[in-house]
């Protein structure tokens, strides 16, 4: 994600009228909520450019404690320039909110133009990540209603159910002497990308066939270099837009693997569409056999799946990490969910949408809160000037504002904000549940462009870890805590996640 240039593309880019570079040159107007707008120059925030890139590379302490830091020093709102780009930081409710309302049909995104630019250099098309409202909105329009309809949605659990009990089984296998899962990381990668390509496809991807099929790992493993590289080149100065980078170099490359293998999955669905091998029974419309309902051509369908899952992978099965590690620290809370999943849908039954009980579900909401996993950070840039905190950002300027601060606010969730208690979402014994202010807390995004997998996201989640703690529980076994830090463009754990599987005794 980030900015373009250098290419005869790039030029070209940044000639448009619509170029984020053109939009910063010619808006003259000013949309204002205060009686007295203080011009941008005025906002606090570390000044030159050498000494912030140094700052960002030196700091002590994890990209999201450098960030608090910040904060402390200049406030809800901050400024600063990293080589010719302007950034404009904030931590505040609601400025959040009002910079969120003020879009309406058109949403600048920041962070994907080299993606874009990549894309439309090797030919594969832009179209989800392009900031170009052309683009991007009819992919969308069409993808919607699929993704986001709980109905096709629900008649995929049946699937998920096999997949997650072959994830439990295969984490079995990779118990080591200590009674540590080995590498639970990767095996929630692999897990992801399978349960993803059935959940688009209706047919298996083949990682747990033996040996699993080389393919499904050289796209997981070609989907993390793409996230690991864009998210250095997100959060990064942005040298690239000068010479190659490195990181610039291999998130090229990435982006090539991961469509040409996406590719090669697509055209081996397509071969044996027909067959009865691998299918599920009781055929229902997947979203590839609806994209070639509605004539789009191989490229184009690879183009758009290959995008979905490719952003699904990581984002899941982090997110599942990171739950795994707060039920595993909490075995109070780990037994209520495992005793409401007991006695909804018993020890060896099939996880459902309407089988969820609402203890598993608030658990998975608190975790995050916690932890935004994707959405830490909501960027925006405006065609328009705006006012923020009662400043002038003028349009152009990339606006960041931090989930992940708003989500533990003491202010708006209490003394305990940092602490993991998902009865803060139930119902008290009169009924009522808490009221929380929403954009404290935006897991999936917000607005026209929120995330397009989130009914599958949170489907893959309940079934996974229901099936993993109907059969096992968890025990921490790290001698720390664990911080959250920065990897590619995710929030993640600082640290290997250490976990023990113990076997449960079964109930009848």
């Amino acid at each position: 994600m980030v900015f373009l240039a250098r290419s005869y593309q790039g030029r070209l880019f940044f000639n448009l009228p619509w170029s984020l570079k053109a939009i910063a040159r010619t808006s003259t107007s000013v949309v204002a909520s205060h009686k007295e707008v203080l011009p941008f120059s005025a906002i606090p925030g570390p000044k030159g450019t050498i000494r912030n890139l140094l700052d960002h590379r030196m700091s002590s302490g994890t990209f999201f404690e450098v960030l608090e830091k910040r904060f402390d020093k200049y406030g809800p709102i901050y400024s600063e320039k990293l080589l010719d780009t302007r950034i404009v930081s904030i931590s505040d409710v609601d400025a959040t909110t009002n910079v969120l309302r003020r879009e309406k049909n058109f949403q600048m995104r920041p962070g994907f133009e080299p993606v874009a630019e990549m894309l439309q250099e090797t030919g594969i098309g832009v179209g989800l990540a392009s900031n170009d409202y052309e683009i991007w909105y009819p992919d969308r329009s069409l993808l919607s209603p699929k993704m986001l309809r709980p109905k096709d949605v629900s008649e995929r659990y049946s699937l998920l159910n096999t997949i997650a009990n072959e994830f439990t089984e295969r984490a079995a296998r990779c118990i080591g002497p200590d009674g540590v899962v080995d590498n639970i990381e990767e095996e929630l990668d692999f897990w992801a990308v399978e349960s993803f390509a059935a959940f688009l496809f209706n047919q298996r991807l083949g990682f747990y066939d033996d040996p699993p099929d080389p393919e499904a790992v050289v796209f997981v493993n070609s989907a993390r270099i793409m996230l690991d590289m864009n998210g250095k080149m997100l959060h990064g100065a942005p040298f690239y837009k000068y010479f190659k980078t490195s990181a610039y170099s291999a998130l090229k490359k990435s982006i090539i693997d991961v469509n040409a293998s996406g590719l090669n999955i697509l055209n081996r669905v397509l071969a044996k569409n027909q067959e009865k091998v691998k299918t599920v029974s009781g055929h229902k419309q997947s979203l590839f056999e609806f994209l070639s309902a509605n004539d789009k051509s191989p490229e184009r369908m690879a183009s758009m799946l290959v995008g979905l899952m490719s952003a699904g992978i990581d984002s899941t099965s982090t997110t599942c990490l990171w739950l795994f590690y707060e039920l595993a620290k909490n075995p109070e809370i780990q037994e209520k969910f495992f005793s409401e999943l007991l006695s909804s849908i018993g020890p060896d039954g099939e996880v459902s949408a309407s089988k969820i009980p609402s203890y598993p579900r608030a658990a998975v909401k608190e975790s995050q809160r916690l932890y935004p996993v994707g959405g830490y950070v909501v960027p925006r840039v405006f065609h328009n000037d705006i006012d923020v905190l009662g400043y002038n950002i003028p349009a152009g300027v990339k606006i960041y504002s931090y989930e992940f601060l708003h989500s533990i606010d003491e202010r708006y969730y209490g003394a305990d904000a940092k602490q993991f208690v998902p009865e803060r979402w139930m119902r008290d014994d009169a009924g009522k549940k808490r009221e929380f202010n929403s954009f404290t807390m935006l897991p999936f995004g917000f607005g026209v462009r929120m995330c397009l997998g989130r009914r599958m996201a949170e489907a893959l989640i309940y079934t996974v870890t229901s099936k993993l703690l109907l059969r096992y529980r968890l025990e921490y076994a790290g001698e720390c805590e664990l911080k959250r830090s920065l990897v590619g463009v995710f929030m993640s754990p600082d640290q290997p996640v250490l976990l023990k599987l113990i076997p449960r005794e079964k109930k009848i």
